[in-house]
Protein backbone atom coordinates (compact mmCIF):
# COMPACT_ATOMS: atom_id res chain seq x y z
CA UNK A 1 0.00 0.00 0.00
CA UNK A 2 1.57 3.38 -0.80
CA UNK A 3 1.46 6.20 1.50
CA UNK A 4 -1.75 8.03 -0.45
CA UNK A 5 -3.46 5.27 0.48
CA UNK A 6 -1.84 4.65 3.81
CA UNK A 7 -2.54 8.72 5.07
CA UNK A 8 -6.60 8.25 3.55
CA UNK A 9 -7.35 5.03 5.68
CA UNK A 10 -5.50 6.92 8.60
CA UNK A 11 -8.09 9.63 8.55
CA UNK A 12 -10.98 7.08 8.16
CA UNK A 13 -9.93 5.21 11.53
CA UNK A 14 -9.11 8.07 13.77
CA UNK A 15 -12.06 10.03 12.81
CA UNK A 16 -13.76 8.10 15.47
CA UNK A 17 -11.15 8.41 17.82
CA UNK A 18 -11.01 12.17 17.71
CA UNK A 19 -14.33 12.57 18.59
CA UNK A 20 -14.01 10.44 21.86
CA UNK A 21 -17.91 9.67 22.18
CA UNK A 22 -19.09 12.66 20.41
CA UNK A 23 -22.93 12.54 21.35
CA UNK A 24 -23.06 9.37 23.55
CA UNK A 25 -20.91 11.26 26.07
CA UNK A 26 -24.01 13.12 27.36
CA UNK A 27 -26.07 9.96 27.43
CA UNK A 28 -23.21 7.70 29.20
CA UNK A 29 -22.78 10.96 31.52
CA UNK A 30 -26.54 11.04 32.68
CA UNK A 31 -26.74 7.95 33.02
CA UNK A 32 -24.27 7.95 36.08
CA UNK A 33 -25.97 10.82 37.70
CA UNK A 34 -24.23 13.89 36.04
CA UNK A 35 -26.63 16.97 35.85
CA UNK A 36 -27.46 19.28 32.68
CA UNK A 37 -24.93 22.00 34.08
CA UNK A 38 -21.53 19.43 34.53
CA UNK A 39 -22.36 18.26 31.56
CA UNK A 40 -22.09 22.08 29.83
CA UNK A 41 -19.37 22.93 32.48
CA UNK A 42 -17.49 20.24 30.65
CA UNK A 43 -17.97 20.82 27.06
CA UNK A 44 -16.96 24.22 28.60
CA UNK A 45 -13.68 23.63 29.82
CA UNK A 46 -12.36 21.24 27.02
CA UNK A 47 -13.56 24.08 24.50
CA UNK A 48 -11.76 26.93 26.10
CA UNK A 49 -8.29 24.58 26.16
CA UNK A 50 -8.73 24.48 22.90
CA UNK A 51 -9.12 27.77 22.53
CA UNK A 52 -6.24 29.12 24.73
CA UNK A 53 -3.41 26.25 23.61
CA UNK A 54 -3.90 26.05 19.88
CA UNK A 55 -1.45 28.14 18.83
CA UNK A 56 1.64 26.96 20.87
CA UNK A 57 0.08 23.40 19.70
CA UNK A 58 1.02 24.43 16.34
CA UNK A 59 4.41 26.10 16.73
CA UNK A 60 5.34 22.71 18.26
CA UNK A 61 4.16 20.89 15.02
CA UNK A 62 6.30 23.20 13.17
CA UNK A 63 9.55 23.23 15.34
CA UNK A 64 9.35 18.84 15.85
CA UNK A 65 11.05 16.25 14.05
CA UNK A 66 8.69 14.22 15.86
CA UNK A 67 5.31 14.69 14.34
CA UNK A 68 4.40 10.30 13.74
CA UNK A 69 6.11 9.79 17.01
CA UNK A 70 3.32 12.39 18.57
CA UNK A 71 0.75 11.40 16.56
CA UNK A 72 0.74 8.51 17.91
CA UNK A 73 1.14 9.28 21.45
CA UNK A 74 -2.22 11.77 21.14
CA UNK A 75 -3.86 8.67 19.43
CA UNK A 76 -3.23 6.38 22.25
CA UNK A 77 -4.09 9.10 25.06
CA UNK A 78 -7.25 9.68 23.25
CA UNK A 79 -8.08 5.89 23.32
CA UNK A 80 -6.64 5.45 26.74
CA UNK A 81 -9.00 8.17 28.09
CA UNK A 82 -11.87 7.01 26.61
CA UNK A 83 -11.45 3.32 28.14
CA UNK A 84 -10.45 4.78 31.47
CA UNK A 85 -13.63 7.46 31.46
CA UNK A 86 -15.60 4.30 31.24
CA UNK A 87 -14.38 2.98 34.73
CA UNK A 88 -13.79 6.26 36.04
CA UNK A 89 -16.85 8.20 35.64
CA UNK A 90 -16.54 10.62 37.90
CA UNK A 91 -16.79 14.50 37.68
CA UNK A 92 -13.01 14.54 38.11
CA UNK A 93 -11.77 12.14 36.31
CA UNK A 94 -14.05 13.13 33.21
CA UNK A 95 -13.27 16.44 33.05
CA UNK A 96 -9.38 15.39 32.65
CA UNK A 97 -10.54 12.78 30.26
CA UNK A 98 -12.15 15.06 28.48
CA UNK A 99 -8.96 17.55 28.15
CA UNK A 100 -6.66 15.08 27.72
CA UNK A 101 -9.55 14.17 24.04
CA UNK A 102 -9.73 17.87 23.50
CA UNK A 103 -5.96 18.42 23.19
CA UNK A 104 -5.02 15.75 21.70
CA UNK A 105 -7.28 16.81 19.27
CA UNK A 106 -6.07 20.25 18.79
CA UNK A 107 -2.51 19.21 17.97
CA UNK A 108 -4.19 16.43 15.50
CA UNK A 109 -5.65 19.19 13.40
CA UNK A 110 -2.33 20.38 12.16
CA UNK A 111 -0.63 17.44 12.64
CA UNK A 112 -2.24 15.70 10.05
CA UNK A 113 -1.54 18.39 7.87
CA UNK A 114 1.81 18.62 8.10
CA UNK A 115 2.57 14.62 7.93
CA UNK A 116 0.26 14.84 4.58
CA UNK A 117 2.60 18.00 3.49
CA UNK A 118 5.65 16.53 4.21
CA UNK A 119 5.02 13.63 2.48
CA UNK A 120 2.86 14.31 -0.37
CA UNK A 121 4.86 17.68 -1.24
CA UNK A 122 2.57 21.04 -2.12
CA UNK A 123 2.41 19.94 -5.50
CA UNK A 124 0.13 16.93 -4.41
CA UNK A 125 -1.33 18.78 -1.17
CA UNK A 126 -4.61 19.82 -2.27
CA UNK A 127 -5.81 16.82 -3.87
CA UNK A 128 -4.15 14.65 -0.72
CA UNK A 129 -6.22 16.85 1.35
CA UNK A 130 -9.46 16.21 -0.15
CA UNK A 131 -8.85 12.81 -0.26
CA UNK A 132 -8.05 12.55 3.38
CA UNK A 133 -11.53 14.49 4.20
CA UNK A 134 -13.65 12.19 2.18
CA UNK A 135 -12.18 9.19 4.26
CA UNK A 136 -12.24 11.15 7.54
CA UNK A 137 -16.25 11.88 6.65
CA UNK A 138 -16.87 8.29 5.25
CA UNK A 139 -14.84 6.58 8.40
CA UNK A 140 -17.11 9.04 10.67
CA UNK A 141 -20.56 7.82 8.33
CA UNK A 142 -19.04 4.01 9.38
CA UNK A 143 -18.30 4.47 13.05
CA UNK A 144 -22.01 6.43 13.52
CA UNK A 145 -23.58 3.59 12.09
CA UNK A 146 -21.53 0.78 13.66
CA UNK A 147 -22.20 2.43 17.01
CA UNK A 148 -26.10 2.89 16.59
CA UNK A 149 -26.07 -0.45 15.47
CA UNK A 150 -24.21 -2.10 18.66
CA UNK A 151 -25.77 0.43 21.02
CA UNK A 152 -28.97 -0.84 20.32
CA UNK A 153 -27.68 -4.19 20.79
CA UNK A 154 -25.26 -4.49 23.06
CA UNK A 155 -25.50 -1.17 25.51
CA UNK A 156 -23.13 1.89 25.41
CA UNK A 157 -20.18 -0.52 26.54
CA UNK A 158 -19.73 -1.20 22.74
CA UNK A 159 -18.99 2.84 21.57
CA UNK A 160 -15.98 2.13 24.13
CA UNK A 161 -15.07 -1.00 22.71
CA UNK A 162 -15.40 0.60 18.83
CA UNK A 163 -13.52 3.45 19.67
CA UNK A 164 -10.53 1.66 21.50
CA UNK A 165 -10.79 -0.71 17.88
CA UNK A 166 -10.74 2.66 15.80
CA UNK A 167 -7.26 3.77 17.74
CA UNK A 168 -5.44 0.00 17.41
CA UNK A 169 -6.43 0.44 13.61
CA UNK A 170 -5.05 3.91 13.61
CA UNK A 171 -1.49 3.12 15.78
CA UNK A 172 -1.04 -0.06 12.79
CA UNK A 173 -1.46 2.99 10.01
CA UNK A 174 0.81 4.88 11.63
CA UNK A 175 3.65 2.18 11.65
CA UNK A 176 3.51 1.73 7.97
CA UNK A 177 4.17 5.82 7.30
CA UNK A 178 8.04 5.84 8.16
CA UNK A 179 9.32 8.72 9.44
CA UNK A 180 12.02 8.66 6.50
CA UNK A 181 9.12 9.61 4.34
CA UNK A 182 8.18 12.96 5.66
CA UNK A 183 10.53 16.29 4.45
CA UNK A 184 9.84 18.23 7.43
CA UNK A 185 11.13 21.30 5.97
CA UNK A 186 8.18 20.83 3.50
CA UNK A 187 5.97 20.13 6.21
CA UNK A 188 6.40 23.16 8.06
CA UNK A 189 6.43 25.59 4.53
CA UNK A 190 9.86 26.25 4.57
CA UNK A 191 10.40 24.81 1.00
CA UNK A 192 9.49 26.96 -1.34
CA UNK A 193 10.29 25.53 -4.62
CA UNK A 194 8.09 22.89 -6.23
CA UNK A 195 10.31 19.95 -6.36
CA UNK A 196 7.98 17.85 -4.30
CA UNK A 197 6.59 15.27 -7.05
CA UNK A 198 8.65 12.39 -6.04
CA UNK A 199 8.05 8.87 -5.98
CA UNK A 200 7.87 6.54 -3.15
CA UNK A 201 10.78 4.99 -3.80
CA UNK A 202 13.16 7.98 -4.09
CA UNK A 203 11.12 10.14 -0.83
CA UNK A 204 13.39 7.98 1.63
CA UNK A 205 16.81 9.09 0.01
CA UNK A 206 15.43 12.74 -0.83
CA UNK A 207 15.45 14.84 2.18
CA UNK A 208 15.38 18.48 0.89
CA UNK A 209 17.94 20.73 2.74
CA UNK A 210 17.29 24.45 3.46
CA UNK A 211 18.43 27.24 5.16
CA UNK A 212 16.25 27.78 8.21
CA UNK A 213 13.78 30.91 7.56
CA UNK A 214 14.15 34.04 10.31
CA UNK A 215 10.57 34.67 9.96
CA UNK A 216 9.14 34.87 13.57
CA UNK A 217 5.39 32.48 14.32
CA UNK A 218 3.76 35.55 15.03
CA UNK A 219 4.81 38.10 12.05
CA UNK A 220 3.70 34.85 9.59
CA UNK A 221 0.48 34.80 11.25
CA UNK A 222 -0.53 38.17 10.84
CA UNK A 223 -0.21 38.12 6.80
CA UNK A 224 -3.15 40.24 5.57
CA UNK A 225 -4.78 37.15 3.42
CA UNK A 226 -4.32 34.97 6.69
CA UNK A 227 -6.49 37.91 8.80
CA UNK A 228 -8.90 37.75 5.70
CA UNK A 229 -9.60 33.82 5.94
CA UNK A 230 -9.59 33.88 9.94
CA UNK A 231 -12.39 36.29 9.71
CA UNK A 232 -14.19 34.47 7.34
CA UNK A 233 -14.07 31.25 9.07
CA UNK A 234 -15.30 33.43 12.57
CA UNK A 235 -18.42 34.19 10.89
CA UNK A 236 -18.68 30.57 9.32
CA UNK A 237 -18.71 29.01 12.23
CA UNK A 238 -20.84 31.68 14.15
CA UNK A 239 -23.50 31.40 11.67
CA UNK A 240 -23.14 27.60 11.22
CA UNK A 241 -22.94 26.07 14.38
CA UNK A 242 -25.89 26.81 15.86
CA UNK A 243 -28.04 25.81 13.13
CA UNK A 244 -28.93 22.43 13.67
CA UNK A 245 -29.14 22.34 17.25
CA UNK A 246 -31.79 25.39 16.72
CA UNK A 247 -33.59 23.20 14.39
CA UNK A 248 -33.95 20.58 16.44
CA UNK A 249 -35.13 22.33 19.09
CA UNK A 250 -37.85 23.79 17.19
CA UNK A 251 -38.70 20.30 15.37
CA UNK A 252 -39.00 19.21 19.00
CA UNK A 253 -41.47 22.27 20.01
CA UNK A 254 -43.25 21.46 17.07
CA UNK A 255 -44.33 17.86 17.88
CA UNK A 256 -41.74 16.63 14.64
CA UNK A 257 -40.22 13.23 14.85
CA UNK A 258 -36.46 13.90 16.55
CA UNK A 259 -36.17 9.97 17.66
CA UNK A 260 -31.92 8.62 17.77
CA UNK A 261 -32.93 6.91 14.14
CA UNK A 262 -34.09 10.10 12.51
CA UNK A 263 -31.20 11.98 13.99
CA UNK A 264 -28.91 9.50 13.04
CA UNK A 265 -30.06 9.72 9.65
CA UNK A 266 -29.82 12.93 9.11
CA UNK A 267 -25.69 12.89 10.36
CA UNK A 268 -25.31 10.66 7.69
CA UNK A 269 -26.83 12.51 5.04
CA UNK A 270 -25.01 15.09 6.27
CA UNK A 271 -21.62 13.17 6.48
CA UNK A 272 -22.60 11.48 3.09
CA UNK A 273 -22.64 15.25 1.16
CA UNK A 274 -19.30 15.87 2.87
CA UNK A 275 -17.69 13.15 1.49
CA UNK A 276 -19.16 13.82 -2.04
CA UNK A 277 -17.71 17.75 -1.87
CA UNK A 278 -14.50 16.73 -0.74
CA UNK A 279 -14.13 13.90 -3.74
CA UNK A 280 -15.53 16.61 -6.04
CA UNK A 281 -13.10 19.63 -4.85
CA UNK A 282 -10.41 17.10 -5.03
CA UNK A 283 -11.41 16.55 -8.89
CA UNK A 284 -11.64 20.12 -9.39
CA UNK A 285 -7.37 20.77 -8.31
CA UNK A 286 -6.52 17.74 -10.08
CA UNK A 287 -8.36 19.06 -13.21
CA UNK A 288 -6.98 22.79 -13.00
CA UNK A 289 -3.85 21.38 -12.48
CA UNK A 290 -3.59 19.08 -15.25
CA UNK A 291 -4.95 22.05 -17.36
CA UNK A 292 -2.79 25.07 -16.24
CA UNK A 293 0.34 22.13 -16.50
CA UNK A 294 -0.57 21.70 -20.33
CA UNK A 295 -0.87 25.92 -20.51
CA UNK A 296 2.25 26.62 -19.01
CA UNK A 297 4.20 23.95 -21.32
CA UNK A 298 2.80 25.61 -24.69
CA UNK A 299 3.62 29.19 -23.23
CA UNK A 300 7.00 28.80 -22.16
CA UNK A 301 10.36 28.70 -22.59
CA UNK A 302 12.18 25.17 -21.27
CA UNK A 303 14.78 27.12 -19.09
CA UNK A 304 11.83 28.99 -17.61
CA UNK A 305 9.37 25.96 -17.07
CA UNK A 306 10.04 24.71 -13.08
CA UNK A 307 9.70 28.61 -11.67
CA UNK A 308 7.06 30.45 -13.90
CA UNK A 309 4.42 27.13 -14.25
CA UNK A 310 5.28 26.89 -9.76
CA UNK A 311 4.19 30.14 -9.84
CA UNK A 312 1.21 29.97 -12.02
CA UNK A 313 -0.19 26.81 -10.91
CA UNK A 314 -0.05 28.71 -7.41
CA UNK A 315 -2.12 31.35 -8.56
CA UNK A 316 -4.43 29.05 -10.05
CA UNK A 317 -4.80 27.42 -6.61
CA UNK A 318 -5.25 30.36 -4.58
CA UNK A 319 -8.20 31.48 -6.99
CA UNK A 320 -10.12 28.58 -6.75
CA UNK A 321 -10.14 28.09 -3.10
CA UNK A 322 -11.33 31.78 -3.02
CA UNK A 323 -13.83 30.91 -5.29
CA UNK A 324 -14.54 27.56 -2.84
CA UNK A 325 -14.83 29.87 0.46
CA UNK A 326 -16.77 32.31 -0.99
CA UNK A 327 -19.66 29.82 -1.95
CA UNK A 328 -19.50 28.03 1.63
CA UNK A 329 -20.53 30.94 3.12
CA UNK A 330 -23.14 31.62 0.44
CA UNK A 331 -24.62 28.16 0.69
CA UNK A 332 -24.57 29.37 4.42
CA UNK A 333 -26.71 32.26 4.11
CA UNK A 334 -28.96 30.07 1.83
CA UNK A 335 -29.42 27.08 4.70
CA UNK A 336 -30.25 30.15 7.17
CA UNK A 337 -33.51 31.17 5.19
CA UNK A 338 -34.34 27.64 4.43
CA UNK A 339 -34.38 27.01 8.07
CA UNK A 340 -36.07 30.21 8.65
CA UNK A 341 -38.69 29.98 6.21
CA UNK A 342 -39.67 25.70 6.11
CA UNK A 343 -40.48 23.68 8.92
CA UNK A 344 -40.66 19.95 9.42
CA UNK A 345 -38.75 17.13 8.03
CA UNK A 346 -37.69 18.08 4.54
CA UNK A 347 -36.45 21.15 5.97
CA UNK A 348 -34.37 19.08 8.57
CA UNK A 349 -32.87 17.23 5.51
CA UNK A 350 -32.13 19.77 3.36
CA UNK A 351 -30.45 21.66 5.99
CA UNK A 352 -28.24 18.92 6.60
CA UNK A 353 -27.15 18.55 2.90
CA UNK A 354 -26.33 22.09 2.96
CA UNK A 355 -24.77 21.53 5.68
CA UNK A 356 -22.12 18.67 4.39
CA UNK A 357 -21.97 21.33 1.55
CA UNK A 358 -20.34 24.03 3.91
CA UNK A 359 -18.48 21.82 6.05
CA UNK A 360 -16.93 19.42 3.44
CA UNK A 361 -15.78 22.92 1.48
CA UNK A 362 -14.29 24.27 4.21
CA UNK A 363 -12.52 21.21 5.84
CA UNK A 364 -10.62 20.66 2.38
CA UNK A 365 -9.46 24.27 1.24
CA UNK A 366 -8.86 26.18 4.82
CA UNK A 367 -5.89 23.89 4.99
CA UNK A 368 -4.96 24.26 1.17
CA UNK A 369 -5.19 27.66 1.55
CA UNK A 370 -3.01 28.28 4.59
CA UNK A 371 -0.17 26.13 3.09
CA UNK A 372 -0.54 28.67 -0.23
CA UNK A 373 -0.57 31.66 1.79
CA UNK A 374 2.67 30.99 4.46
CA UNK A 375 4.39 28.67 1.79
CA UNK A 376 8.27 29.67 2.26
CA UNK A 377 7.51 31.04 5.85
CA UNK A 378 8.03 27.85 7.71
CA UNK A 379 5.44 28.36 10.11
CA UNK A 380 2.05 26.85 8.00
CA UNK A 381 0.94 24.95 11.28
CA UNK A 382 1.14 27.85 13.71
CA UNK A 383 -1.33 29.62 10.77
CA UNK A 384 -3.26 26.83 10.41
CA UNK A 385 -3.81 26.63 14.35
CA UNK A 386 -4.45 30.60 14.07
CA UNK A 387 -7.07 30.46 11.64
CA UNK A 388 -8.78 27.19 13.47
CA UNK A 389 -8.74 29.05 16.65
CA UNK A 390 -10.64 31.50 15.65
CA UNK A 391 -12.99 29.83 13.74
CA UNK A 392 -13.40 27.93 17.10
CA UNK A 393 -14.41 31.16 18.85
CA UNK A 394 -16.96 31.74 16.55
CA UNK A 395 -18.41 28.47 16.46
CA UNK A 396 -18.20 29.08 20.57
CA UNK A 397 -20.51 32.18 20.68
CA UNK A 398 -22.74 30.63 17.77
CA UNK A 399 -24.89 28.90 20.43
CA UNK A 400 -25.29 31.81 22.88
CA UNK A 401 -26.18 33.88 20.05
CA UNK A 402 -28.57 31.56 18.13
CA UNK A 403 -30.05 30.37 21.79
CA UNK A 404 -30.75 34.12 23.26
CA UNK A 405 -32.16 35.73 19.81
CA UNK A 406 -34.35 32.18 19.64
CA UNK A 407 -35.20 32.49 23.16
CA UNK A 408 -36.48 36.39 22.70
CA UNK A 409 -37.80 36.85 19.48
CA UNK A 410 -38.22 33.48 18.10
CA UNK A 411 -36.72 30.90 16.15
CA UNK A 412 -36.99 33.21 12.47
CA UNK A 413 -35.21 35.71 13.81
CA UNK A 414 -32.53 33.35 15.14
CA UNK A 415 -32.02 31.72 11.35
CA UNK A 416 -32.07 35.13 10.04
CA UNK A 417 -29.56 36.36 12.31
CA UNK A 418 -27.75 33.50 11.92
CA UNK A 419 -27.89 33.96 8.20
CA UNK A 420 -27.27 37.56 8.36
CA UNK A 421 -23.44 36.80 10.20
CA UNK A 422 -22.87 34.25 6.85
CA UNK A 423 -23.67 37.37 4.35
CA UNK A 424 -21.55 39.79 6.43
CA UNK A 425 -18.55 37.21 6.87
CA UNK A 426 -18.96 36.86 2.51
CA UNK A 427 -19.02 40.74 2.09
CA UNK A 428 -16.35 40.27 3.96
CA UNK A 429 -14.78 37.89 1.91
CA UNK A 430 -15.09 39.09 -1.45
CA UNK A 431 -13.72 42.97 -0.16
CA UNK A 432 -10.48 41.25 -0.10
CA UNK A 433 -10.75 39.63 -2.99
CA UNK A 434 -7.96 42.05 -4.31
CA UNK A 435 -5.27 40.70 -1.64
CA UNK A 436 -5.88 37.02 -3.32
CA UNK A 437 -5.81 38.20 -7.41
CA UNK A 438 -2.39 39.00 -7.53
CA UNK A 439 -1.33 35.79 -4.91
CA UNK A 440 2.10 35.67 -4.19
CA UNK A 441 3.20 33.20 -1.83
CA UNK A 442 4.79 34.44 1.36
CA UNK A 443 7.98 35.20 1.49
Amino acid sequence: MNFYNVLAWLNFFVADVRDGLGPYLGVFLKEHGFLEGQIGLIGTITALSTLILGIPLGILVDKTHYKRTLIAFCVFMMTLSTLANYFYPTFIFTLIAQFSIALCGVFLAPAFCALTLGIVGQRDYAEQVSRNEAYKHAGTVFSAALSFVCALYFGIVSIFVITALMGVVSLFCLTLLKNAFVDHNVARGAQNMESQTLSQNTIQSHVTKNPKVSIKPFIAIFEVRLIALSIALFCFHLSNAAMLPLLSQRAHTLGVDSSGAYAAATIIIAQGTMIFVALMCGRMFESSQMQETHRGLLGMSFLRIPQALCARMQKFKSHITFILMGISLFELLIRGFVAAFFEGIGAMIVVQILDGVGAGITGVIVPILVALILRGSGHINAGLAFVNTCGGVGGAFSGSLGGFVAQYFGYFYAYMTLALVAGIGLLVWIMFFGVFRDFQPHS
